[in-house]
């Protein structure tokens, strides 16, 4: 099953959902955020082949997911597609039931696709280790350093060897993206099993950013592991539709999930 999150973004939906339906989901929602533009109408071009579900009012993009969990029964493994992709691969829904069956008996429950960019780039935040000092002020910098320089392969090649070190648990975005073991993933392009998801209390809806690292720390707690395979694959067109303040956001949830998961743990935790 296919689930889109969308805010205002009617004209990247109209171009997303053919791609969606011809890829053999058994059902395809957008959860919409309380859009002001024509999502509604854009949706309803669609008919029966596409379900709508709709926020009263703006809840932010993690909230805007939980909309799923009244739609769909605990066996059911959600694809989350953000509205602004197209689709990069073929064949998706039934390499994603493959992935996570072939996964699933080794713990794995959090499984991320590929995500790049309209240029070809893979982003350089496709998945990442544990939310925590050293990984959030001291290793976390080199994935966009290296990125700066995506045009430039040897010197990128150059950074990444210099901080292999601190590469280790992040993708190697000057390399061709291969299949690894990840803490967190990226949420535009993601596989949970409904059940997991509801077992945490899907995303928290306090917080508008870092929702990846927040929901990937409350899997850990119950014995869920993550997982990248770059052979699901979307291109990122980017609409930025969450505004000018969005840095001094993250910030403010970074201490939201220090203080909700723990002074102690984010200091230690590796």
């Amino acid at each position: 099953m296919a689930a889109i999150p969308n805010y205002n973004m009617a004209e990247s939906l109209d171009n997303l959902l053919p791609q969606v339906l011809a890829q053999g989901y058994d059902h395809v929602f957008v959860l919409d955020d309380a859009s002001t533009d024509h999502t509604v109408d854009v949706v309803g071009r669609f008919g029966a082949d596409v379900t709508l579900v709709r926020s009263p009012r703006n809840r932010g993009a993690g909230a805007n997911r939980n909309q799923i969990l009244d739609q769909v029964d605990d066996d059911t493994l959600i694809h989350f597609i953000d509205a602004d992709m197209d689709i990069a691969s073929a064949d998706t829904a039934a390499k994603a039931r493959d992935i996570a069956q072939r996964h699933a008996p080794r713990g794995v429950g959090l499984i991320g696709g590929l995500v790049s960019r309209v240029d070809g780039h893979q982003e350089p935040y496709n998945y990442g280790p544990v939310f925590s000092l050293r990984t959030n002020l001291l290793t976390g910098g080199f994935p966009p350093l290296i990125d700066r320089f995506r045009n430039r392969p040897r010197v990128a090649a150059a950074i990444g060897r210099v901080g292999r070190y601190a590469m280790r648990e992040w993708p190697r975005i000057y390399q061709p993206p291969t299949p690894a073991d990840a803490y967190w993933v990226h949420e535009g392009n993601m596989l949970i099993h409904a059940r997991l998801f509801r077992s945490v209390g899907g995303y928290d809806p306090m917080i508008r950013e870092h929702e990846a690292q927040d929901l990937a720390l409350s899997l850990n707690k119950i014995g869920v592991a993550g997982y990248f395979d770059p052979s699901i694959r979307v291109i990122h067109h980017h609409v930025d539709v969450r505004g000018k303040f969005r840095i001094k956001r993250q910030a403010k949830d970074a201490f939201y999930l220090i203080r909700k998961h723990g002074v102690a743990r984010y200091l230690t935790d590796r």
